[in-house]
């Protein structure tokens, strides 16, 4: 019965019917099952009197009897899987972080060992064997202690069935949830991290996406909504995609309250959908005119990009008015260990992600254009795209001053592309991410910069913060 594969699919399938006799009132066990977990659906019924409950009834004492074989059998089974069992076992995640720890300090002395300015210019054969070998070892090393740190969004997922449940019940709306590869993994970290983010993007895709019964079936749609929860692997990063069939967002009424709130950047006219979309997501705003339980405030949104952007992700919307709406956001599934470019500005380093590196050139002076404010921007095959140059940012001297004499970077973030402008690449490296000491974020909280780490040469190089370059070049 345990081991039969071919049961526990009918199960998952088709469901099973369970005959419950107790003291409590239907409403108390009602209330008690709808708390189980896993549970995709659920329809009770009250058999007293019912034929199916006095042939039940009649068939007790067999149901006994086949209850005691069952104890007995699981006693086995329990006593045969003790050995098994202990081939897992718990450990505390303050442990983890330390094997997290020396290994990102191991990437870096093999790092420093196999970049020693001392071995510049040698021929050593047999070194750079060997220093292969350990650049293999130390790899499979950390996607080992990676794996270990690998947690499912299956518990993060199961929570917010409780959400819907509620929030259908005090809203009066039918709403059902579904959700899609649950069993996709992602670092504990991250986990902590996006845990209030879901739940936020739940509660408001119930709240202002879903409408009522009686909205719905008068607009067409199914008297029951639903919300969409779905994760997956995309490269090195996770997509967690919330989705529901609801009403969509009213774009005039977005843009209305934000200039209501004096919140635009740029004339009405001018902006894209997604720009219009995105305004949600600034602290305060609110399209709702009445303070309630679940909205109202201004409080939830600003706290998704908040918390999304701290592990280095993005948030993005789509939405078509009478259909829903669909919000991704887009995560690493590590903060450890990243693979970065490293560039030199004056006699600064800085290390960018090199899944976020389209391209670099050195760009020719004709290429060169200034948009009506004066930005300087570059034409490339057909494209303009805006040029930051870093050493004015982060006011130091920069070793070139004409563009065509340094390098330019082209960076990409969801469809957003532009170029950084820096004096030449040092090259492709596996770096440690360290956050930056509190005293310098305290008293000198330079944009876009977020973390640290420790190069090969014992040198410290500033990774940068992509989302915020993107804000500084519009």
């Amino acid at each position: 019965m345990f081991d039969n594969e071919q049961s526990l699919q009918e199960i998952r399938e088709r469901g099973f019917t369970l005959f419950i006799k107790a003291d409590k009132s239907y409403e108390e066990i009602n209330e008690i099952l709808l708390q189980c977990l896993f549970l995709k659906s659920l329809e009770l019924t009250s058999l007293e009197g019912h034929r199916e409950f006095e042939g039940e009834r009649h068939s007790t004492a067999i149901v006994e009897k086949v209850s005691e074989k069952l104890k007995e059998d699981i006693e086995v089974i329990d006593k045969e899987s003790v050995s098994s069992s202990q081939s897992i076992i718990s450990v505390n995640v303050m442990k983890l972080d330390k094997l997290m720890d020396l290994v990102g300090e191991m990437v870096i002395a093999e790092a420093m060992v196999t970049q020693n300015p001392d071995l510049k210019g040698l021929e050593l054969e047999n070194f750079q064997k060997a220093a292969r070998q350990l650049r293999k070892i130390t790899s499979e090393l950390q996607d080992t202690v990676m794996s270990i740190r690998m947690v499912p969004m299956t518990n993060t997922f199961q929570k917010m069935h409780r959400i819907v449940r509620d929030m259908s019940k005090k809203l009066g709306k039918e709403v059902k949830l579904e959700i899609i590869g649950e069993e996709t993994e992602v670092d504990k970290n991250i986990i902590d991290n996006i845990s209030d983010p879901i739940m936020h993007l739940v509660r408001n895709a119930i709240d202002h996406g879903i409408e009522l019964a009686e909205e719905r079936e008068s607009l067409g749609k199914l008297k029951k909504g639903t919300v969409t929860l779905e994760a997956k692997n995309v490269g090195s990063d996770v997509l967690i995609i919330i989705k529901d069939d609801g009403r969509g967002l009213d774009k005039a009424r977005i843009l209305k309250k934000a200039k209501d709130n004096g919140i635009l950047t740029k004339p009405e006219a001018e902006m894209t959908d997604k720009e219009i979309y995105n305004l949600i997501f600034i602290p305060g705003f609110s399209t709702k005119e009445d303070v309630t339980e679940f909205s109202g405030r201004g409080v939830g949104m600003d706290v998704v990009i908040k918390n999304i952007e701290a592990i280095g992700g993005s948030a993005s919307i789509e939405s078509f008015v009478g259909s829903g709406s669909v919000i991704t956001l887009k995560i690493p599934l590590t903060l450890a260990i990243i693979e970065g470019m490293n560039i030199q500005v004056g006699a600064s380093r800085y290390t960018l992600p090199t899944t976020v590196i389209k391209q670099s050139f050195r760009p020719l002076e004709k290429e060169i254009i200034k948009d009506p404010h004066g930005n300087e921007m570059i034409m490339v095959r057909g494209h303009c795209y805006p040029i930051l140059r870093l050493h004015k940012h982060f006011r130091i001297k920069s070793k070139y001053a004409h563009l065509s004499e340094g390098i330019l970077i082209m960076i990409e973030q969801e469809d957003q592309n532009m170029c950084i402008f820096a004096d030449e690449l040092i090259g492709h490296q596996q770096v440690v991410v360290k956050s930056l000491p509190n005293y310098i974020k305290n008293t000198n909280n330079v944009a876009a910069l977020t973390g640290c780490t420790l190069l090969g040469d014992g040198s410290i190089s500033l990774i940068l913060d992509i989302g915020e370059l993107f804000q500084l070049a519009r």
